[in-house]
């Protein structure tokens, strides 16, 4: 099959997390893009899109799909740098799908890049932008060949899952999820069910999360046991704590792997090829 290609900009939750100990795991918050033969992903824009998108727009990609999770700021406050949106020749689009009101996915942007929280406006965009709103569990067929189906996730004011299928493989994105202990969500089972890889919200362990409950986030260990029951034989922690330094999350390499050998912790730059059999190609 044709090119199917995972790479990681940005791992971390919240905040980015600059620091000495922090260069190999890397700093950025929630970025990942998907190639899909000639077809490009970006699934959801934190400050890790910026390099994203410098990649991007060097490489001459001039049609791109970006998909929100949610627009809390970890997830969006890249977008107004994200280099393809001011350049004539390129069309993106961008799609959200967590609104729990009648909001739309150009108000949120419109509302987000204005004066006085930021200098430059959509209206400054130069790419051709469609706006995509759609609600959980709709299916998007971005293209005859590439399909990506949603679903509603526990995060306060809402968030979106994504499976993307392309040439028979699949590759899923679940992350700002609240798990309830004593059982798994069925919802994300039903979305994740043999998929290639499962990209999972890993911000806590189980042993901190009880200090965390109402926070809108999950476990590592949870993401095991989700891919135990779904058959996803691929788990990628994701969405670190501020507080994650290289070496904590070392170490935790070791012991998620030790529980679930298909275990990878996110880390900038990691890409993962996806079109035959799940392989590391490079990491930083």
């Amino acid at each position: 099959m044709s090119r199917f290609e995972l790479t990681i900009w940005g791992a971390r939750g919240s905040i980015p997390a600059p620091a000495a100990a922090n260069t190999r795991f890397g700093s950025d918050t929630s970025c990942v893009e998907l190639r899909c033969g000639d077809h490009v992903i970006v699934l959801d824009a934190g400050t890790g899109v910026v390099g994203c998108g410098r990649k991007l727009y060097n490489g001459e990609a001039r049609d791109i799909d970006v998909l929100l999770t949610h627009c809390h700021f970890d997830h969006i406050i890249g977008l107004p740098f994200f280099m393809p949106l001011y350049h004539a020749g390129t069309q993106v689009r961008i799609h959200a799908g967590h609104f729990e009101d009648d909001t739309t996915c150009r108000e949120m942007v419109e509302r987000f890049m204005c004066p006085p929280y930021f200098p430059v406006t959509p209206k400054q965009f130069a790419a051709d932008i469609k706006y995509c709103d759609f609600r959980p569990p709709d299916v998007l067929d971005l293209f005859p060949d590439l399909r990506v189906r949603t679903v509603r996730l526990n995060h306060p004011n809402g968030a979106v899952g994504y499976r993307v299928e392309y040439g028979g493989r699949a590759v899923c994105y679940i992350t700002d999820t609240e798990h309830r202990p004593g059982g798994l969500d069925q919802g994300i089972i039903d979305l994740v069910a043999g998929a290639d890889i499962m990209i999972y919200d890993s911000m806590y362990t189980d042993e901190e999360y009880p200090k965390y409950r109402g926070f809108g986030h999950s476990t590592w260990e949870e993401g095991v046991r989700l891919c135990r029951a779904a058959g996803v034989p691929r788990l990628v922690a994701f969405h670190h704590d501020i507080s994650r330094t290289d070496t904590w999350l070392a170490d935790l390499v070791g012991r998620a792997q030790a529980v679930f050998p298909g275990t990878l912790v996110a880390e900038t730059g990691l890409t993962l090829d996806i079109a035959e059999r799940v392989r590391i190609v490079e990491a930083s």
